[in-house]
C-alpha cells in the first residue's frame, strides 16, 4: 500500500480568504458558546451553591481527561482523508475512516468502564460531601457516556473538517450550545441537580454527533463510513502521525486543566468554584485565538512541502501579529478590568480571590498566546517530537509545583505552579525552536511579531485603566458598552503601528467574506 508523504497537506485554493472565512466561522461558534456560558454560569453557581458547582466543575474536568483517549485521532483523520481525497485515493480514505471508527468504538467501551470505576472512587478522593455522593456517581457515568459519544461521533466532524466544511461544523456546535443552555435553564426552573445537567449534556452530544453523521452520509456517501473493516496497515500509518500529537494533547491537559483537580484534592470542593471563575476566563481567551491558529497547520504543511521558507516566515510573523493583537487586547482588558467584570458577572464575593487567580494566570497566558501561531506551524511541518518532550517535562513540573505550593500558598500557589514552568517553556523554547525551523533570526521575530504588537496595545491598556478608575459600570451591559467604546482606540493604535498592513487590509476588504472554493488540488498541479 503506497504511503502518503507526511509533509504534504491539501488545502483549498485562495488561501488568504480561506483563512479569514474559516476563522470567522469558528469565531461565530466560539462567541455563541462564550456568550451562553457567561449568561448561565452565575445562574448555575447561585442555584447549585459553591459546593455542588465545585463538584460539577470537577466532573467536567474528569470528562476532559477521559477525552484524551482520542489519542489525536480526530486530527489524524482530517489530515489523511484530505490527503487521500485530493489524490482521488478513495479506497485509502475509506480504510482510514473505517479503522479509526473501530478504534474509537473500542476506546469508547473503555471510557464507559473507566467512568463507572471513577464514579465509586471520586467522591471519596475529592472529599465530596456525603449528601452529594450519589449525584456525583451518576453524573460521572453520564459524563463518561457523553465522552464516548463524542469520541465516536468526532470521526464525522473530522471528515467535515477535511473537506473544509466549517459552516456545517459551526452550525452544529451552535445548535449544541443552544440545546445545553435550554436544558440548564429547565433544570434550574424545575429544581433538579447535577445529574439532570449531565443528562442534558449527554442528549445534546448525541444529537450533535448524529447530525454530523447525517451530514457525512449525505454530503460524502462515497466514503461509506460504516461499510469498511479494521485494517492493521492503516493503524500503523495513522499511529505514526498521531503519537506525538497525542502526547502533546495529554501534556496540555495536565498543564492547563489539572489545577481544578489539585484544588479539589488538596484544598476543598468549594474552593474549586473560586478558582474556576478566574481560570475559566483565562481559558476563554486561549480558545478564542485557537480558532485562528487552527487554520495555520494545513497552510504551513502546504508551504513546507513546496519549500517556501520565505512564505513560512511571513506566516509566522504576520500570523503571530494577528493572534497576539487579538489575544493581548482581551488579556489587557481582563488584567485591568477583570475584578470589575467578575463582580458584575458572578457577584462581589468572588472579586478578591477569583480576580487575583485570573491575573496570575494571565502572566503566562500572554506568552502562550504569543506562541500559538508557532504551534500551528510546528504541527504543519510535523516537527512535533521536541514539543512533546518539552511538554512532558513542563507537565511534570507543573503538577509537582502546584501540589507543593498549594500547601503553602493555597489557591494562588496552584496558579503559580502553572505559571512558572509555563513561562520557562514559552520564553526560552518555542521562539528559538520555530525560528530555527523557518530560518528566521530570533531578534527579528521578537521585534516584528512580539514587541511591535505589544507596543500597539499600550494606548488601549491606558484607556482601560482610566475607564476602570473613573467610570464605574452599573451592570454587565454597560460594561460591554464601555469596552465597545474603547475598541476604536485599539484599532487606531494597531493601524498606526502597522500602516502598510492596515492599508492592504482595507483595500482588499470586499474579498474577506467571498465564498472559498471547496475543491483542493494535488500538489503537483499547484503553481
Amino acid at each position: 500500500m503506497p504511503r502518503a508523504p507526511p509533509e504534504v497537506y491539501s488545502f483549498p485554493m485562495s488561501q488568504p480568504r480561506s483563512l479569514v472565512r474559516n476563522a470567522l466561522l469558528n469565531w461565530t461558534a466560539f462567541v455563541c458558546s462564550v456568550g451562553v456560558s457567561l449568561f448561565l454560569s452565575p445562574l448555575i453557581v447561585r442555584y447549585l451553591g459553591n459546593g455542588a458547582y465545585g463538584v460539577w466543575t470537577l466532573i467536567n474536568a474528569i470528562a476532559s481527561y477521559l477525552s484524551l483517549l482520542d489519542f489525536g485521532l480526530r486530527g489524524t483523520v482530517t489530515r489523511f482523508v484530505a490527503w487521500d481525497m485530493a489524490r482521488d485515493n478513495l479506497d485509502e480514505a475509506k480504510r482510514t475512516v473505517a479503522t479509526t471508527l473501530w478504534i474509537r468504538v473500542w476506546i469508547g467501551c473503555g471510557v464507559v468502564a473507566a467512568s463507572v470505576g471513577l464514579a465509586f472512587f471520586a467522591p471519596v478522593f475529592f472529599a465530596i460531601p456525603p449528601e452529594l455522593h450519589q449525584e456525583t456517581r451518576w453524573a460521572l457515568i453520564m459524563a463518561g457516556i457523553g465522552v464516548t459519544v463524542s469520541l465516536i461521533g468526532g470521526i464525522f466532524g473530522a471528515i467535515l473538517s477535511a473537506f473544509q466544511r466549517y459552516d456545517l461544523i459551526s452550525s452544529v456546535m451552535i445548535g449544541q450550545v443552544g440545546l445545553r443552555a435550554l436544558g440548564a435553564l429547565w433544570v434550574i426552573h424545575n429544581g433538579y441537580g447535577i445529574v439532570a445537567l449531565a443528562t442534558f449534556d449527554l442528549v445534546s452530544a448525541i444529537l450533535a454527533n448524529g447530525v454530523w453523521l447525517g451530514c457525512c452520509v449525505r454530503q460524502y456517501p462515497q466514503l461509506s463510513v460504516f461499510s469498511g473493516r479494521f485494517d492493521r496497515s492503516v493503524l500503523q500509518r495513522i499511529w505514526q502521525f498521531s503519537l506525538y500529537a497525542s502526547i502533546i494533547l495529554t501534556t496540555a491537559q495536565v498543564i492547563y486543566f489539572t489545577d481544578t483537580l489539585v484544588v479539589g484534592a488538596f484544598l476543598s470542593v468549594s474552593a474549586v468554584t473560586f478558582y474556576a471563575i478566574g481560570g475559566g476566563l483565562n481559558e476563554y481567551t486561549l480558545h478564542m485565538v485557537q480558532s485562528v491558529t487552527y487554520t495555520f497547520t494545513p497552510v504551513a504543511s502546504d508551504l513546507g512541502a513546496r519549500g517556501h521558507q520565505a512564505s513560512l516566515r511571513r506566516l509566522l510573523i504576520y500570523g503571530t501579529r494577528v493572534v497576539l493583537l487579538i489575544g493581548l487586547a482581551v488579556q489587557v482588558a481582563l488584567f485591568i478590568r477583570g475584578g470589575t467584570f467578575i463582580g458584575l458577572w458572578m457577584g462581589q464575593e468572588y472579586i478578591q480571590i477569583s480576580s487575583r487567580i485570573l491575573q496570575i494566570l494571565l502572566v503566562a497566558q500572554i506568552f502562550i498566546i504569543a506562541n500559538r501561531g508557532s504551534y500551528g506551524i510546528i504541527f504543519g511541518l510535523e516537527k512535533t517530537r521536541p514539543v512533546a518532550l518539552i511538554g512532558i517535562a513542563e507537565a511534570a513540573v507543573n503538577l509537582v509545583l502546584s501540589v507543593i505550593l498549594a500547601r503553602h500558598l493555597g489557591l494562588e500557589g496552584v496558579a503559580w505552579g502553572t505559571v512558572i514552568p509555563s513561562l520557562m517553556t514559552q520564553l526560552f523554547f518555542f521562539p528559538r525552536y520555530v525560528c530555527k525551523l523557518v530560518d528566521l533570526p530570533l531578534w527579528s521575530y521578537f521585534w516584528q511579531a512580539w514587541i511591535r504588537t505589544g507596543l500597539s496595545v499600550v494606548p488601549f491598556a491606558i484607556a482601560c485603566y482610566i475607564v476602570d478608575r473613573h467610570w464605574n459600570p452599573p451592570n454587565l451591559l454597560f460594561f460591554f458598552l464601555q469596552m465597545l467604546l474603547l475598541l476604536p482606540v485599539l484599532i487606531l493604535s494597531a493601524a498606526c503601528s502597522f500602516p502598510k498592513e492596515a492599508a492592504e487590509l482595507w483595500r482588499t476588504r470586499p474579498a474577506w467574506l467571498l465564498p472559498v472554493a471547496k475543491t483542493s488540488v494535488p500538489l503537483s498541479e499547484k503553481s
